[in-house]
């Protein structure tokens, strides 16, 4: 008799990680969810694992595969905890990570914010060298131009660790540890990758063992502010997501998984272990990603296809419109907000993409007094620790969960799979530091806060799907996550929908959208034209040249020339 293999799929979100163990032969998943732990995600997810294998007596060297969703790159950006980077850019253009796109997020504030650069100015050094619009080479890139700014970084870099013991690192350097990566962005090598090839050739050269990326690479797109805070970003967390990958896959080994480790993509598809260390940028938002992928496949199952996803999770909520059974994809995203809800006020990344809104709304979502009296939900949540009042450990601020605790939607005996009791004394208490202040019975209260949380999420749906020039009222809504079941008829009789879908372990959709997610890695290459002049035959040539690099990644996925499928656009 053959032996049993299974898939495994794990996501670490900002509250809970979520665990799917699916028997390939038979179909059937076990599911699990565990506390993340915040000082260690791996932590976490590496006792949930263990306990899910002991639970379900499947032997670790039985799973074929693992799929993982982290959010490990996007904390580093907005905690600042990635390897010190350089940037090696085109003379003229030193500061265009300080410049931006002149672009306002908000034009009545005169006091407007923008997240620090992620490479302080001293770390920024130029080289004579040109490629016009067209491509064609002006300057080459000389070798001795790129070993002098090499050598600036380095006595820069040494001064830096010199004085490091006596100040403070400079906003964007996460440490006063050696410089380990460059980031190279040239003026149109999008058009023409000429001279960044031939800058990171000299790079690795005179550099042995830095991490050199460049540009067009990660993001071979028009926008030169862009494609550089790219390229720095993808940088900026190289080191660390290694180094993270590596440990935890030996980890996965000792546990005796020993198949291939894969990682989700912001775009909704996975890929290998190495794909994912080359390019960690492209994982900013793998948990949100796999969420639309299983609603969007769990919908096409139920014969619908136009869908809603409504995804609330203990932090966040987050709304994604899917048409014709495909999630929509956006070219471009933000990270670090400034203002994590404003957009345009963060870094943009030129990255593929599950097109997401996201708001401050989970279950951990804390509720407060304005100073004009009025009662607000969010964006500040209570996380994993504390958490909520009624998870018992040490939270006292009242939450969503608190008060649909106190409104009967939750059962205190039977939560987390009947492995967690919630305390309703304690979510009373908490719920007092809000009915107090407005006169309110505790239930009152509590219908508030769900109330007020609806309200707030169908809002940021709504404007979501308007945006996109589509009407609410003509999608259902599936729901998911570890509260969105218990607010989805609210947020559907609000944005006027008819059809709510709450599929059956909602609370591990994000996970089990890993498991039903291709393989696949997104190109792109920009080539602006106007119409009437366009050479047809390069553009073919550079598609022809888009699809064998996109097919040499899925053939290291483990991919026959059978399987792949090609879809070519443009706009």
């Amino acid at each position: 008799m053959a032996e049993r293999t299974y898939r495994l799929a794990f996501d670490i979100g900002g509250t809970f990680t979520d665990f799917v163990l699916l028997d390939t032969e038979t179909g059937e998943f076990t599911v699990h969810k565990c506390l993340t732990t915040p000082h260690d995600p791996a932590e976490g997810a590496l006792r949930g694992v263990s306990e899910l294998l002991a639970s379900t007596r499947a032997p670790g060297h039985h799973v074929s595969s693992a799929i993982h969703g982290t959010t490990l790159v996007t904390n580093a950006i907005i905690e600042r905890k990635g390897a010190k980077v350089a940037l090696l850019t085109t003379a003229g253009f030193r500061d265009v990570l300080e410049i931006r796109n002149e672009q306002r997020y908000d034009i009545y504030d005169l006091f407007l914010r923008f997240p620090e650069p992620l490479v302080p100015r001293y770390l920024r050094c130029v080289v004579e060298e040109r490629v016009d619009r067209r491509g064609r080479v002006l300057h080459d890139v000389r070798r001795e131009d790129v070993a002098r700014a090499l050598e600036t970084i380095r006595a820069e870099d040494a001064r830096d660790r010199t004085a490091a013991a006596a100040t403070q690192p400079p906003a964007g350097v996460s440490s006063a540890s050696g410089l380990t990566a460059l980031a190279i962005c040239f003026l149109h090598a999008y058009r023409n990758p000429a001279n960044e090839r031939a800058a990171a050739r000299f790079a690795q050269e005179l550099w042995p063992g830095l991490d050199v990326v460049a540009s067009h690479e990660v993001a071979s797109e028009v926008r030169e502010y862009e494609r550089a805070n790219t390229a720095v970003a993808n940088a900026y967390v190289l080191p660390l997501t290694r180094r993270y990958l590596e440990t935890l896959a030996r980890a996965l080994a000792d546990l005796g998984c020993r198949g291939g480790l894969y990682l989700m993509l912001s775009s909704g598809g996975i890929c290998t272990l190495d794909t994912a260390a080359r390019f960690p940028v492209r994982l900013i938002e793998s948990g949100p990603a796999g969420g639309a992928i299983g609603a969007a496949f769990l919908g096409t199952a139920a014969g619908v296809r136009d869908l809603v996803s409504f995804d609330m999770g203990g932090t966040t909520a987050k709304i994604c419109l899917i048409q014709d059974g495909y999630p929509a994809i956006t070219r471009q995203m933000e990270v670090a907000r400034v203002h994590r809800f404003k957009r345009g006020s963060g870094l943009p990344v030129q990255v593929p993409s599950v097109d997401v809104t996201e708001i401050g709304a989970g279950g951990g979502s804390v509720a407060w007094i304005d100073e004009m009296g009025l009662l607000r939900v969010g964006p500040r949540s209570a996380g994993a620790d504390p958490g909520p009042a009624c998870y018992g450990l040490g939270g006292v601020e009242p939450t969503v969960t608190d008060a649909d605790l106190v409104l009967g939607y939750l059962d205190p005996a039977y939560f987390l799979g009947g492995t967690m009791r919630l305390d309703r004394a304690a979510a009373e208490r908490a719920m007092e530091k809000v009915a107090q202040p407005l006169r309110l019975s505790l239930t009152e209260a509590a219908w508030g806060i769900h109330q007020l949380v609806n309200e707030n999420m169908a809002a940021a749906a709504r404007i979501h799907v308007i945006e996109r020039g589509r009407d609410p009222r003509r999608y259902a809504l599936l729901a998911f996550g570890g509260a969105g079941p218990v607010h989805a008829c609210g947020v559907a009789r609000l944005l006027g929908q008819k059809r709510v879908i709450c599929p059956l372990a909602a609370g591990v959709l994000s996970a089990v959208g890993f498991l039903v997610a291709p393989a696949s890695f997104e190109l792109a290459h920009s080539r602006p034209e106007l119409l009437q002049s366009t050479e047809w035959a390069e553009a073919n040539r550079l598609l022809d040249d888009l699809e064998a690099r996109g097919r040499a990644v899925l053939r290291d996925a483990g991919l026959t020339p059978e399987q792949i499928q090609i879809r070519r656009s443009a706009d």
